[in-house]
């Protein structure tokens, strides 16, 4: 070949790359974009409740979609396909099973190893360097290997430096005590998330929303010394459908996890449906009792995040309705009986004669009962609202820019009138 052909070519084959390699690296693509399309229907199908997961579970997740959606529950077949032993994949499988198909039992077990006793520790002059320098600058694990490094050339791990002050004492309490909470709750597959928004209005009893609020007695704070006093409050319970705004209420004398259990048994008989989640805050009326209560009935217990009301914000807004409809209206009563009385009164009046602008002016009674005659209706009007409030967010939105700019135009301008203009 000359020169002037092995030009050619090697600018041809610059511009365009060989039809063999294009071929290969489409056929890549397409087997990449099959994977990512499979966890995607995985993740749908077998984690609705979109639990966090490690990416070792993600992928056994995929596995168990491959044995019932492609191979029709046949272990062997799905083991030959991915590439594993067909009894690895029936032991996972069956632990999935035994946990009523909960994509957090797929998770990897710790490796960890049980005995530790025998393991070769560091010198005795590094521990006492450890223990002087932690002594000497009260700092954390993480401070300390840079210190230790830096100042001394002492290379160590941040569980090495960990494991010493635990030994000598000189680890913070509350902040251990709290890291081991959390690693129990771990370990117990507790995950304190959101909701996802997809059940919020799925249908009824998908999602109840749950919260407490405080009911001052009549002439409580005569005297003002008590005014932080258990004393002076009765509980308000409220557990609203997210769905059909179904709203029960009871009430309590006081804020004890295991009194909210009673209430929370009362108010789940007058709910019309069966309840498959509840969204609660963090207080301690929800811990304890209350979630054992949930766990034990396989009622999906999810959290709000601390200090953010809006996670939970129809059971939120029905307090605003008792306060400016109820209770400012001179319903508080003198005794716990008659309060629980006229609380009765008010949960009839909201459920079946308050109409519900979210509802399209129907009552919850009566936007429960079209869900069950007319489904499609139901769920327009639902969505109806929807667009509603994200065009008010949006108005609201751009109110506060607008407003924004201006105060900010305004600062830059006393900002050069007190500083001047005369730096460079």
């Amino acid at each position: 070949m000359g020169k002037r052909h092995l030009k050619m070519y090697e600018r041809d084959i610059g511009m365009k790359k060989p039809k063999i390699y294009a071929s290969i690296e489409r056929f890549n693509q397409l087997i990449n974009k099959s994977f990512d399309n499979m966890q995607t229907k995985a993740e749908n199908r077998l984690n609705p409740f979109k639990h966090p997961l490690s990416d070792e579970a993600k992928k056994r997740l995929k596995w168990m979609y491959l044995i019932h959606y492609e191979f029709n529950g046949k272990i062997a077949k799905a083991a030959r396909r991915i590439g594993i032993s067909r009894q690895w994949l029936s032991t996972l499988h069956g632990k999935w099973m035994d946990k009523d198909k909960d994509p957090r039992s797929l998770e990897p077990e710790s490796r960890a190893p049980n005995n530790t006793d025998k393991r070769k520790r560091i010198d005795q002059v590094i521990e006492n360097k450890i223990i002087e320098v932690r002594k000497e600058h009260h700092l954390g694990k993480d401070k300390l290997i840079t210190i230790l490094d830096r100042d001394h050339k002492i290379t160590v791990g941040a569980t090495t430096i960990n494991r010493y002050l635990e030994k000598h004492g000189l680890l913070d309490i509350k902040i251990s005590n709290r890291l081991k909470m959390a690693h129990k709750n771990k370990i117990e597959q507790k995950q304190k998330c959101r909701p996802p928004k997809e059940i919020k209005d799925y249908k009824p009893g998908a999602l109840i929303e749950k919260d407490m609020k405080y009911i001052v007695k009549m002439g409580a704070f005569r005297n003002m010394e008590k005014y932080k006093s258990k004393d002076n409050f009765w509980y308000q319970h409220t557990a609203i459908d997210s769905f059909t705004r179904i709203r029960t209420i009871g009430l309590a004398e006081d804020s004890e996890s295991r009194t909210a259990v009673i209430v929370q048994e009362e108010c789940e008989k007058r709910f019309p449906f069966q309840i498959a989640c509840a969204n609660t805050d963090n207080g301690s009326e929800n811990e304890k009792d209350f979630d054992n209560y949930l766990t034990k009935n396989k009622i999906v217990h999810f959290h709000s995040r601390s200090g953010t009301p809006t996670d939970n914000p129809r059971v939120e807004r029905s307090h605003l309705t008792d306060e400016v409809e109820f209770y400012r209206h001179g319903n508080i009563c003198k005794t716990f009986e008659e309060q629980k009385k006229r609380i009765a009164d008010w949960e009839y009046k909201y459920n079946y004669v308050r109409p519900h602008q979210a509802l399209g002016n129907l009552t919850p009674m009566e936007f429960y009962a079209l869900w069950k005659k007319d489904p499609d209706e139901a769920y327009k009007i639902a969505e109806k609202w929807k667009i509603y409030l994200k065009k008010q967010n949006e108005r609201l939105a751009n109110s506060r820019k607008i407003k924004n700019k201006e105060k900010i135009a305004n600062l830059m301008e006393q900002i050069d009138i007190r500083l001047g203009n005369n730096y460079k």
